[in-house]
């Protein structure tokens, strides 16, 4: 198992951070290697809504929210040919902005589980930058 964790500091209201980071299709503005990602489920994005992508690193990922507490606690659960994830996070109000809290739960399948010490820090370390680019991407400003 790979667990990683990030957090950042959003100039931008909790529901407005959640809604967004909630719909998975918002991914490829900020989540590098993110190509495409579309909703699979019909109606609006809450418990249960799942969504299809494609990854740069993944390839094909399929990804459902299991957790979805509005504004607070966010939880997808991501299965691709090569990884098994939980990312899970945790928003609160500071200062006027957002402060999100992300944990990420990893675990490599197939040939890919030999490689898992080799490829963690890369991991960890994109994981923990994944953050501050979505505040670059929602702040004034940003992308």
């Amino acid at each position: 198992m790979i667990e990683a964790t990030g957090h950042t500091t959003i100039a931008r209201p909790i529901e407005e951070v959640f809604d967004y980071v909630a719909d998975a299709r918002n991914e490829p503005n900020w989540l590098p290697g993110a190509e495409r990602v579309e909703k699979t489920t019909p109606g609006p994005v809450g418990l249960g809504t799942t969504f299809e992508g494609v990854y740069a690193r993944a390839g094909r990922v399929s990804l459902e929210i299991v957790e979805f507490d509005r504004p607070r606690r966010l939880t997808f659960r991501a299965r691709s040919r090569i990884v098994r994830f939980d990312d899970a996070v945790s928003l609160t109000e500071q200062d006027g902005g957002t402060h999100l809290n992300a944990r990420m739960d990893a675990q490599p399948v197939g040939v890919m589980r030999l490689f898992a010490p080799l490829i963690a820090g890369t991991m960890k370390k994109q994981f923990a930058a994944n953050w501050d680019t979505l505040r670059d991407a929602l702040e004034p400003g940003g992308s």
